[in-house]
């Protein structure tokens, strides 16, 4: 159900993880059959998820903090939990008054749904943090091949680390949700993918040149300012339209998918489908508005 966004990768990982480690750790266990019974692989993935979705990490590691884990998510909490390491010590600050008997919820993190979803197991409805991640590839039957991976090798620069980026690499990109009505151009898509849409689009070394040149005229980076030709700037962007277009088509079509048998579904499948949905539907949320962004950006030009 989840097939086209990226979470759906990132799990099978994350399952072939698991069972290298339960190899691992079954094999040092045999070798001390008198202290420890024998377990299975669903008895260790059982362990592992609940240790992961109740661990804290700070600067010094990773730790568990009973009680503190009882602790429900909500994403627009400002309550948070402080930890005195010398006196054994942990305490929940309020954001606010509440009243007797009131939930008090504290904040996991800036998560997107897929976050949530693959370490805690849930998701929540209309996330602010949802983002994609977007992937592009230079065709390897495009004459410019090798000029335009030595023009990425040259220019690319690596992204500030995400809390919600599982795996990424030179030719992945994380969209978040752009504001409706956002007028401001460089608080849209990222300029790394519109650097590398720019690249994808020349059609001869001199537009690749043309490219370099204008970007060391200003502070080196591809995409700083808009190209001044502008049909040039134009393409670039269209061609990201239509990938994303793409993209939204593939989610939406998997949405479909599982509409249609919901009826059928009880207890455990409803959660799943449900699960699916918000992860989905999310994610759609912002490629649309990245698309939208990309429409007014190129009307504007």
């Amino acid at each position: 159900m989840i097939r086209p966004s990226t979470l759906y990768k990132e799990t099978l990982r994350q399952k072939t993880q698991i069972e290298k480690d339960f190899s691992a750790v079954k094999l040092a266990f045999s070798q001390f059959p008198d202290k420890f019974q024998d377990f299975t692989l669903q008895e260790f993935a059982h362990a592992y998820g609940l240790v992961t979705s109740r661990a804290w990490e700070s600067s010094k590691g990773v730790s568990l903090i009973p009680f503190a884990d009882f602790f429900n998510h909500d994403g627009t909490s400002e309550s948070y939990v402080l930890s005195d390491e010398t006196l054994k010590h942990t305490e929940v600050i309020a954001d606010r008054d509440f009243a007797l008997g009131e939930e008090v919820r504290i904040r996991y993190g800036k998560f997107s749904n897929a976050t949530l979803l693959l370490d805690f197991g849930f998701t929540v409805s209309c996330n602010s943090y949802d983002q994609v991640r977007f992937e592009l590839n230079i065709p390897h039957n495009d004459r410019l091949y090798k000029q335009k991976l030595e023009i990425l090798d040259r220019h690319f620069t690596r992204s500030v680390k995400d809390v919600n980026v599982f795996n990424s690499s030179w030719n992945s990109f994380t969209i978040k949700e752009v504001p409706g009505g956002s007028r401001r151009r460089r608080k849209g898509v990222p300029q790394s993918l519109r650097a590398f849409g720019r690249i994808l689009t020349c059609d001869s070394e001199q537009e690749l040149n043309d490219l370099v040149t204008e970007a060391a005229q200003n502070d080196g980076r591809l995409a700083r300012f808009p190209l001044k030709n502008r049909g040039s700037e134009i393409k670039a962007h269209r061609l990201l339209i239509f990938e994303i277009s793409r993209l939204i088509e593939e989610y939406n079509n998997y949405i479909k998918l599982v509409v249609p048998s919901c009826s059928n579904l009880c207890g455990e499948s409803v959660l799943r489908w449900r699960l699916a949905q918000e992860l989905l539907t999310g994610e759609v949320r912002v490629l649309e508005s990245a698309s939208a962004w990309l429409e007014n950006y190129c009307s504007a030009l």
